[in-house]
């Protein structure tokens, strides 16, 4: 009596061809090569300049176009000058910090009058990183320090 059953070698080579063609053709509806290409849209930022004073760089999408104008240490704690040329703001950021560790950004005018300044102190449980609120840098200049306690030894960037 002849049977009707395949061997196995044959079946699984069957599935393999199958999966194979499955898996190497190429949808109908793809999406064509540059729309995968594209980056993603940024979300616009919500302020300029003066409306951008005491407002959270994250917030108001002003952290998008960041750039790092300088940064300076102190025992082993980095301040950094970050700027939006898009929002026209900045403000500092400490790496590093500690509890009672300040961290700070000051604006002022032709001069030397502080037009705004924003303080932050690290807090006990806040991550490796803190940061203050923007000042507006419109047609001003700003720097950043980091202050640490007890001898308030201090750190500060260049004035941007």
């Amino acid at each position: 009596m002849m049977s009707t059953r395949r061997p196995a070698g044959a079946l699984a080579a069957v599935l393999i061809t199958a999966a194979a063609t499955s898996v190497l053709s190429t949808p109908a509806h793809s999406a064509p090569p540059e729309a995968t290409s594209k980056p993603p849209a940024r979300a616009p930022v919500t302020c300029f300049a003066t409306t951008c004073d005491g407002l959270d760089p994250i917030a108001t999408h002003c952290v998008d176009d960041a750039v790092t104008i300088d940064d300076a240490t102190v025992e082993g704690r980095i301040i950094r000058l970050r700027y939006s040329a898009e929002c026209r703001a900045a403000w500092a950021q400490l790496w590093f910090g500690k509890p009672g560790d300040k961290a700070w950004v000051r604006a002022e005018d032709d001069d030397g009058n502080t037009v705004a300044k924003r303080i932050i102190t690290v807090r006990p449980g806040d991550e490796n990183s803190v940061y203050t609120l923007m000042v507006n840098d419109k047609d001003l200049r700003a720097h950043a320090c980091a202050e640490l306690p007890p001898d308030s030894n201090t750190a500060c960037t260049f004035y941007y």
